[in-house]
């Protein structure tokens, strides 16, 4: 119970800055949102507008484990708030819960548009909703644990600001998340496969009705997914120290 308190604590305080002025966190959140509106606008076609809102279910969360890289260095390099987590026995687990709590809180807006949005349009059941959510909180734990690689191995501030909308840009806005993947040409079908975003939005997409897989490419979809988050355990668990040596 107390790790828990921990962990909600450091949350509220990580996200305070945008508790603080709340226009700023639902702007924040509806970043991802805003390819469905440009395809609304546009009226691409019901297909194209729901495929994308379900790339948002899924970026919304990729977005804000990936902008985690922000806090870590921060709070390590420049406020020196994880020397204080350390002098007071604060747990590195409660630590890296905390900084997650802040993560969905940032994401919360844009999540409750796009599963609105895809409750009243699509028929999907119970089960489809919560492989839907486990294939989201797969992409958030792996970015999550991306972000806690970068933010503890980063030493330059201007880098520390820049990589996560970098990738946020490689991961989320270029592969075929909020368009589908038939768009790309044949030779670059592979190459978008090879990013864990492509196959947790091929998943997602999937599970809400909107597009068939083989049994080949929802095996593979699944076990990349799941040995990507293996290998960010391992990668952040290497490179984000608790007490620097």
């Amino acid at each position: 119970m107390m790790r828990a308190r921990e962990a909600v604590y450091i949350g509220l305080f990580d996200s305070l800055p945008l508790l603080r002025d709340p226009m700023l966190l639902i702007l924040l959140s509806l970043i991802a949102f805003l390819p469905v509106l440009f395809i609304f606008a546009f009226g691409v076609g019901g297909g194209a507008l729901l495929a994308s809102v379900v790339g948002a279910i899924v970026l919304s969360l990729a977005f804000a484990g990936i902008g985690s890289a922000q806090s870590v260095y921060f709070n390590k390099h420049w406020f020196r708030f994880q020397d204080i987590f350390v002098a007071s026995r604060v747990s590195p687990i409660s630590y890296a819960l905390g900084l997650s709590v802040s993560t969905l809180l940032v994401s919360l807006p844009a999540l409750v548009i796009a599963f609105a949005v895809l409750m009243l349009d699509t028929p999907m059941g119970v089960l489809g909703l919560l492989a839907l959510l486990a294939v989201a909180g797969l992409t958030w734990m792996a970015m999550l644990l991306m972000g806690f690689a970068l933010g503890a191995s980063t030493k330059n501030t201007r880098r520390a600001n820049s990589l996560p909308q970098l990738l946020g840009l490689l991961l989320g806005f270029l592969p075929p998340v909020y368009y589908p993947l038939s768009q790309l040409p044949p030779a670059l079908q592979p190459l978008a496969l090879a990013l864990p975003t492509t196959n947790a939005a091929q998943l997602a997409k999937y599970y809400a009705g909107l597009i068939p897989l083989t049994p080949l490419e929802f095996w593979f979809g699944w076990a990349y997914l799941v040995g990507f988050v293996a290998a960010m355990v391992v990668i952040a668990s290497r490179m984000a120290h608790w007490m620097d040596p």
